[in-house]
């Protein structure tokens, strides 16, 4: 652990550190391992023939050289477009990884924040197949599984009681916070525009962690960390953790200073 960078406090990279790579590759996994990323935030659909790919859209024309939809589309398809060269030639040849490959790549360097996500529909098989990698790679202790979408969230929780469990959210509703102690979530993946010192109280008067996403400039950073967040969704998290570092710093001095030091 960095020093000055407070213990439990998550450097979380979104989609990897794409700040500097494509996103959600393993050229931007690598990067977010490299930069001192805690956790790695991605994303997961399901292709046609059930496999589990690290993808943000449901479509591939924004993020490959090719075109049409994650479910119409075999693994071996989607893999035979390139995720990379729009970044620049240095990322040429990047593919859309399947999750194991992102499990066999980071090996327990960092915790994951695995983002379930829709295609038309929900994905009927979609969290059994990201249970059964999680349990194949012995990281349930390292994973998140987060979601918009709550009844991924309610059958990962029955399915896997021990796994943490975050609910994302853009808007915040009267019930959020309750709705997650009653469905047993632990975290809050909160719009990092949504947190403020009522909403960290009322998070922790409740036992529940926050992480805000995507927050990529030092100010709004600085704002999150003396509030109190347990962890920040980022493009940078060289930026996060030099930020991190040094609100921790100013705080230690201040409470030394205050201490008669």
């Amino acid at each position: 652990m960095e020093m000055g960078l407070s213990a439990g406090f998550d450097v979380v990279a979104h989609r990897g550190a794409m700040g500097y790579a494509p996103e959600n590759t393993l050229a931007s996994f690598r990067k977010a391992i490299a930069l001192g990323a805690t956790m790695i935030e991605l994303d997961v659909h399901l292709t046609k023939d059930h496999e589990v790919v690290v993808i943000h859209d449901s479509d591939l024309v924004r993020t490959t050289t090719g075109r049409g939809l994650v479910e119409e589309m075999t693994l071996t398809e989607i893999q035979s477009f390139d995720a990379g060269i729009a970044m620049g030639p240095e990322f040429r040849g990047e593919k859309v990884p399947a999750l194991q490959e992102v499990m066999e790549l980071v090996n327990h360097q960092a915790a994951l924040n695995i983002e379930i996500k829709a295609g038309r529909t929900l994905y009927p098989a979609i969290v059994d197949k990201v249970l059964q990698i999680i349990a194949d790679y012995r990281a349930e202790d390292e994973v998140v599984i987060s979601s918009f979408h709550k009844a991924y969230l309610r059958e990962a929780r029955q399915k896997a009681p021990k796994l943490e469990v975050a609910v994302l959210f853009d808007k915040l509703s009267p019930d959020t916070l309750d709705e997650a102690v009653q469905e047993k979530w632990q975290s809050l993946h909160p719009w990092y525009r949504l947190v403020d010192g009522e909403l960290m109280e009322e998070a922790r008067r409740r036992g529940l962690l926050v992480r805000a996403w995507t927050v990529n400039r030092a100010p709004e950073m600085t704002r999150l960390l003396q509030l109190g967040v347990n962890g920040i969704i980022t493009n940078f998290p060289d930026l996060l953790r030099s930020t991190a570092t040094g609100v921790s710093a100013e705080q230690t001095a201040a409470d030394q200073s205050e201490g008669g030091f």
